[in-house]
């Protein structure tokens, strides 16, 4: 089963609280988004190199472990749907 950007929005696991300024905000791995936005793994890996959700690599290359923070997926998935 596919989802798109959308569907994601509207399945995300209530937030935690947001951090504030200084404060540091731990990366997450693709499996705890996936767990977070109720996807499989492969499809937050899927989204990072269509370009929907932001993240980063540890080291260049495409086999590389991506990491994410919550805060930036969040607000990707509010873009996507305000945008539709």
């Amino acid at each position: 089963m596919r989802h798109d950007a959308g569907s994601l929005a509207a399945s995300v696991s209530p937030p935690r609280p947001a951090t504030g300024p200084g404060e540091f905000e731990p990366f997450l791995t693709a499996r705890e988004v996936a767990e977070r936005l109720r996807v499989a793994p492969c499809t937050v890996l899927r989204y990072f190199e269509d370009g929907v959700l932001p993240g980063r690599r540890l080291r260049a290359g495409r086999f590389h472990p991506v990491r994410f923070r919550w805060s930036e997926i969040e607000a990707a998935l509010d873009f996507e749907d305000g945008h539709r």
